[in-house]
């Protein structure tokens, strides 16, 4: 009897270790692929080329209940041979979930593989740090998001508002509406190079979103979505002077993307 107790003993002790190993053990790394395209590519609500294809992996981790760190690779190539427009883009951030709020801040490498304005014109690069602060006001989500482009010396300030409908136990209607700032010329007139003269401070645009997220399995999401994008005064001249590659100061558009979890 004694014998036994003591078995039990150690097997409780041992189940315990285990336990505790278990409960120490670092957080895996959850990945996610994401493949899409878009029939017209605008990016803060400057028009780049239509047509895209594009690919995104991205990574996280969380490091404690309320940090997570995130890394991301994006990929968009135009289709249109009018403009061959890539671009890839390489970041990482860490978010802290603080209570009141999701506060997030990271960093951003951009490279054009063709120019900052297709057919090799314009800058081959351009970096940015940025922070956002996220947060579920009353039935809406709200995020606020500031950018510093070191490239060209100027910022970028974005409110976004989004808010999802259940429509099935796999099927959502998401409305969003973005409205976009330009801080000292972020990206607001270009000379005859492609390269940013702009200096002014100034509305940039304002985005109109409905998407709708279909979950077709527990790890893959298909989202259609249809787009509307309002330039503002610092985006009216540079988009109106792409319409002969497809761009326009208004405009609607409309993609879709499939989204692997792992």
């Amino acid at each position: 009897m004694k014998h036994i107790t003591a078995l039990t003993l150690t097997t409780l002790l041992a189940a315990s270790g285990l336990a505790q190993t278990a409960a120490a053990a670092p957080a895996p790394v959850a990945l996610d692929l994401t493949a899409g395209y878009d029939s017209e590519y605008y990016y803060r609500g400057l028009w780049f080329s239509n047509q895209n294809a594009w690919y995104n992996l991205g990574a996280s981790k969380k490091l404690s209940d309320t940090t997570t760190l995130n890394a991301l690779a994006y990929y968009t190539s135009s289709n249109d041979r009018r403009s061959l427009y890539q671009e890839l883009d390489l970041g990482a951030s860490l978010a802290y979930d603080a209570g009141f709020a999701t506060l997030t801040a990271g960093y951003t490498y951009f490279f054009f593989l063709n120019g900052y304005v297709g057919n090799g014109a314009g800058q081959t690069f351009a970096s940015e740090f940025f922070v956002s602060a996220a947060k579920t006001v009353g039935p809406v989500n709200v995020a606020a998001t500031y950018a510093y482009d070191m490239y060209i010396d100027a910022g970028y300030a974005e409110l976004a508002v989004d808010k999802s409908f259940a429509l099935s136990d796999s099927t959502s209607l998401v409305l969003k509406a973005v409205a976009g700032y330009s801080l000292g010329g972020y990206y607001t007139a270009f000379n005859g190079g492609g390269y940013n003269t702009g200096t002014e401070s100034v509305w940039t645009h304002v985005g109109l979103n409905a998407s709708l997220p279909i979950a077709l399995s527990k790890t893959a999401t298909l989202t259609p979505y249809i787009a509307y994008n309002i330039s503002g005064a610092g985006r009216t001249e540079s988009n109106t002077a792409a319409s002969a590659f497809g761009g326009d100061d208004d405009q609607l558009f409309f993609g879709a993307s499939i989204k692997a979890v792992f």
